[in-house]
């Protein structure tokens, strides 16, 4: 397992590998740890490298899109949508501000309408 020093920036090998790891959709928190890395440290860098916070960003939406083509790809839609609440809070119908104005979204309501429509799959076991 690779170590950071904290004086030093998370670079090479250890850097492909935890973006490796957001893009296959581990949390910040799971990413870090098997990359030997203190969330922490990860937060200060995203603050301090605005180049590194995009990097991680881009790496969360590559998780969300294979997550949503393989939902799109399923015919169990319920569940789907219910794992991509739970991974995404975004996704939350819960989501809401304390001021009454609604919660921003980046999801087209029509992909979630699309998504609630799907009708659940019951599989049939033997």
């Amino acid at each position: 397992m690779s170590e950071i020093s904290v004086k030093k920036n998370l670079t090479g090998e250890t850097l492909e590998m935890f973006l490796g790891k957001l893009s296959k959709g581990l949390s910040l928190t799971a990413a870090c740890g098997a990359c030997g890395i203190t969330p922490s440290r990860v937060d200060k860098l995203r603050k301090e490298k605005p180049k590194f916070n995009a990097q991680v960003l881009a790496a969360q939406a590559r998780a969300e899109e294979a997550f949503i083509d393989k939902i799109l790809e399923s015919r169990d839609g319920k569940l789907a949508l219910s794992f991509l609440q739970s991974r995404f809070p975004h996704w939350s119908p819960k989501t809401t501000t304390s001021d009454n104005s609604s919660a921003k979204s980046s999801i087209s309501p029509e992909l979630l309408s699309q998504l609630s429509s799907v009708p659940e799959r019951i599989k049939i076991r033997n």
